[in-house]
């Protein structure tokens, strides 16, 4: 990390558990409060290897929706390879609104390129409805990330099923000091599985080493242990909801 030209680092922590709880009470993180939508993912399982067909291949669909029923789709790239970001998609290029370059760090630090579109209501029912209309949610811009700068299987959207819905509700600057800016994210879905993923954002690699070492040091203070699983949260959602734990 470090020789990649980025937008910036994203630091994540997940707790689970009693660890959960007491992020919730230790945070102060209420209902009340919080910014709440549903998120669904889309893949498929493989039933030979059992592998999640997207995922695999380095491609996360998502899509998030808020309380009037429209959303914003996601195509991401992780882990990218840097030696396709280039031209539109480079980092800081400028070329597309809701484009990133940036490392994703809970465990390690892994290279991901992620571009949103909003999408309208009836665009997101017919989706959630029809699989076979998954497509419909990506713009051409980011059909171009994925198919330029990514390595799909063959046919990406052939045979999507839907993995959601995941309540999830967020609070913006929960921290305090130097941490003032980081951001808290419950999500519940079906079967009782809850996560609570602390995140922040530094501008370049040195700082994120920095910041994701103060951030540990107050988990430690305030007696919280990150889930040491190097499963990422995304594919822990999938394999639940798409209903493979084989792997």
């Amino acid at each position: 990390m470090g020789d990649i030209p980025v937008d910036g680092v994203e630091i994540k922590c997940t707790l689970s558990g009693a660890a959960l709880d007491g992020g919730v009470a230790s945070f102060g993180l209420q209902r009340v409060a919080a910014k709440r939508q549903e998120v669904w993912f889309f893949d498929t399982i493989d039933p030979v290897s059992h592998d999640l067909r997207l995922l695999l291949a380095g491609v996360v669909l998502r899509l998030r929706r808020k309380k009037d029923r429209s959303g914003t789709s996601t195509l991401k790239l992780r882990p990218a390879d840097p030696e396709l970001l280039v031209g539109d998609f480079r980092a800081g290029s400028g070329r597309f609104e809701d484009y990133t370059v940036e490392y994703d760090w809970a465990h390690k630090p892994v290279l991901a390129a992620s571009m949103g579109t909003k999408i309208d209501e009836e665009t997101v029912d017919a989706a959630l409805q029809r699989p076979d209309r998954v497509h419909g949610l990506y713009s051409k811009h980011q059909l171009r990330l994925l198919h330029e700068a990514g390595t799909p299987p063959p046919d990406p959207f052939v045979g999507l099923r839907p993995a959601g819905p995941v309540t999830a509700h967020r609070w913006e600057d929960v921290g305090d000091g130097p941490l003032a800016d980081l951001r808290a994210e419950h999500w519940e879905y079906a079967g009782g599985r809850t996560f609570l993923e602390l995140s922040l954002r530094a501008p370049d690699c040195a700082q994120a080493r920095q910041r994701r070492d103060i951030l540990l040091a107050d988990l430690e203070r305030r007696h919280l242990t990150p889930d040491s699983a190097a499963t990422s949260k995304t594919e822990t959602v999938l394999r639940e909801l798409l209903g493979d734990r084989n792997k």
